[in-house]
């Protein structure tokens, strides 16, 4: 089943002016995923592979991935609003509510170990707080019972290149690959 037939309860309520065929990018990956991404919105790339994280940050991701050896196909990738804002604007309040119901059933169906939130656009709404990345990237955080981890948006790694190690140690921490003798947040609670 693709994801608009998964999710047609939605898509029939969804206000037209919040949805365009051409920009929108359906989420990715395993729904028995145990670790899910969500991003902002879909960049350029996006919109024209129809999938989530393949421009230059998502092979930055991938590649880090691979490099801590975590496969791609094992998550479930997602971002707050399917359809990319027009002139790579960021999303604006109004859409992001208007995709949220959405995010949450997605939430709800995989049922994730722990929500990894890329960057200031997700992990504000997730989090529902005010704070930056910069403050709270790589802490664990609960909301709603779901573990949440705040990292950077790996498109940051590719404007400020003193990000990459620090996101790098971020996605270790969070699939338990880290040399802190934890194995995965979900062995520590």
């Amino acid at each position: 089943m693709d994801f608009r037939d998964r999710y047609s309860e939605f898509f029939e309520q969804l206000d037209d002016k919040f949805f365009d065929e051409e920009r929108f990018v359906p989420a990715e990956g395993t729904l028995e995923a145990e670790y899910m991404l969500v991003g902002e919105a879909p960049g350029a790339n996006e919109v024209k592979e129809k999938e989530p994280f393949v421009g230059r940050a998502g092979e930055k991701m991938n590649d880090i991935l691979e490099e801590i050896g975590v496969e791609r196909e094992e998550l479930y990738i997602t971002n707050l609003v399917k359809v990319r804002p027009p002139d790579n604007r960021d999303p604006r309040k109004n859409e992001i509510e208007a995709w949220r119901p959405l995010l949450d059933k997605e939430i709800l169906d995989i049922d994730p170990e722990v929500i990894l939130t890329m960057g200031n656009f997700a992990s504000r709404q997730l989090l529902d707080t005010k704070k930056g990345i910069t403050q709270i990237h790589g802490r664990l955080f609960t909301r709603n019972g779901r573990k949440i981890m705040p990292v950077y948006h790996p498109a940051a790694t590719l404007y400020d290149n003193s990000k990459t190690p620090v996101f790098k140690e971020d996605l270790k921490k969070a699939f338990g690959k880290a040399d802190t003798g934890q194995k995965t947040f979900k062995d520590s609670f």
